[in-house]
């Protein structure tokens, strides 16, 4: 068990050197209405895993380990409730609308792989190709290029 000053110290410089990264990951991987849900929850879980923090990596990589599980649990979850959802009613009726550049954009990443759709907002909030792959774990070169692929299938979807 951590030291609870420790503990704090440790919370606080995490948080302070990862905030940036902390909303970009819930906005990337949460509803828009639901992203903030998903910073707090990353936060607790950050929080309570301290504890087993032995320094065995860096703080940041451990930072980024448990919002990545986090995020999964998220995701998972927000899918069986969505599935629940659709049960009760499986032939919701949909109003057509005009769809808007956000609409579009969320359709789009929604049939995304992970990774890719992770990419896919990350490139869209404008992170450098740097910071993308210090986030993400991929090699610059490799992330251009998956880039590229997400470009081209969009553009042979949206194309009229």
């Amino acid at each position: 068990m951590i030291d609870p000053r420790e503990k704090e110290r440790l919370f606080e410089k995490a948080i302070a050197k990862n905030n940036h990264w902390l909303g970009v990951i819930a906005r990337n991987n949460a509803p828009i209405d639901d992203w903030e849900d998903l910073e707090q929850e990353i936060l607790i879980a950050f929080w309570k895993s301290l504890d087993s923090y032995g320094e065995r990596s860096s703080l940041e990589t451990f930072f980024f380990s448990v919002a990545k599980n986090t995020v999964k649990k998220f995701i998972d979850k927000n899918n069986k409730t969505k599935k629940r959802d659709e049960a009760v009613d499986p032939n919701p009726v949909f109003v057509e609308q005009d769809p808007d550049v956000l609409s579009i954009l969320e359709e789009f990443a929604g049939m995304l792989g992970e990774l890719d759709r992770q990419v896919f907002k990350m490139y869209l909030d404008c992170l450098s190709y740097a910071e993308m792959s210090a986030a993400l774990g991929v090699d610059e070169v490799n992330l251009r290029k998956r880039i590229s692929r997400i470009k081209e299938q969009f553009k042979a979807r949206y194309r009229g």
